[in-house]
C-alpha cells in the first residue's frame, strides 16, 4: 500500500496483464495485494509514504477472524478514501514525532487500519461487531495493575490485549467503554500524572521524572508535557516545589 503525499502526476501501470494510465493526487491510495508484480512509470516527481502490510496484523486484527490462514484484499489504483489518508497521515506523524507515546500509539493506527480494510475492502468483507459492556472488573484491574507495574516500558497493544485474552480490537473497544479513553491515550495519561508526583518530588530532577514515566527522552517528555499539561515540566516543577 502506498499513499501520494505531494505531486499530481501522471503514470502508466502495466499490471495482471492490463494497461493503466491514472493521474495521481496528493491523499490517494495504492492498495496493491501481497504478491501483485507491476511496472510503474512516472511522469514527474512525486513523493509517496509506503506501507507494508504483515498477513498476520490482518488476521488477527478481529476475534472473528483470529483462526483464519489468509485474508485476500482486493486491488485498488488511485483509490480516494480520507479515512485510510487520515490513519497513514497519523502514521507518518508518529514516525517523524519518534513515538512519543510509545509503540502503542503505531500499534493503534495499524490496527484500525487492519479493521477498516477488512470491512472495506477484503475480497471476502468481515463487518467488526459491535462490542459493548466493557472489560470485566477482574481483567480491567488485571491491564490497569500491568500498566501501572511497567509504566517505564514501551508497552504494546499487543501485551495489553493479550493480558485481556483478546484480540487488539476487541481489546479496544471494551477498553475504551471502560475507561473513557483508548489504550494509548490512557499510557500517556497516565505517564503524565506519574511524571507530576515525581517533578513534585525535590530529590529527582526533571530528567528522571520523564524516563521513570517512560518517556524516550526529554524533547518528547517537554512536548507532551506542554501539550497535556499547559505548561512546560519546568514551570510545573517550580510552582509545585515548596518556595
Amino acid at each position: 500500500m502506498h499513499m501520494v503525499l505531494r505531486g499530481v502526476v501522471k503514470y502508466e501501470a502495466a499490471t495482471g496483464g492490463r494497461n493503466l494510465r491514472f493521474t495521481s493526487h496528493p491523499g490517494q491510495v495504492f492498495l496493491l495485494p501481497r504478491g501483485t508484480v507491476d511496472e510503474i512509470n512516472w511522469f514527474g516527481e512525486t513523493e509517496r509514504l509506503a506501507v507494508a502490510i504483515h498477513p498476520c496484523l490482518l488476521t488477527n486484527a478481529l476475534e472473528e477472524t483470529a483462526h483464519e490462514v489468509d485474508i485476500e484484499l482486493m486491488e485498488r489504483w488511485g483509490l480516494s478514501d480520507p479515512h485510510i489518508s487520515m490513519l497513514l497521515s497519523e502514521m507518518q506523524s508518529d514516525l517523524v514525532e519518534n513515538s512519543p507515546a510509545g509503540i502503542i500509539y503505531g500499534e493503534s493506527l495499524a490496527n484500525a487500519l487492519a479493521v477498516y480494510l477488512l470491512s472495506r475492502y477484503a475480497v471476502w468483507k468481515r463487518t467488526p461487531i459491535a462490542y459493548k459492556g466493557g472489560l470485566s472488573g477482574y481483567r480491567l484491574k488485571q491491564v490497569l495493575d500491568y500498566i501501572a507495574e511497567n509504566m517505564g516500558s514501551d508497552l504494546s497493544l499487543s501485551q495489553l490485549s493479550a493480558i485481556a485474552g483478546m484480540s487488539p480490537h476487541y481489546f479496544s473497544e471494551l477498553f475504551k467503554q471502560s475507561t473513557g479513553f483508548a489504550p494509548h491515550r490512557y499510557l500517556v495519561q497516565q505517564r503524565i500524572e506519574h511524571a507530576k508526583r515525581h517533578l513534585c518530588n525535590p530529590k529527582l530532577n526533571i530528567l528522571d521524572a520523564g524516563l521513570e514515566a517512560g518517556f524516550q527522552n526529554p524533547s518528547h517528555f517537554a512536548r507532551v508535557f506542554r501539550r497535556i499539561v499547559g505548561v512546560s515540566p519546568s514551570s510545573f516543577r517550580a510552582n509545585c516545589l515548596p518556595k
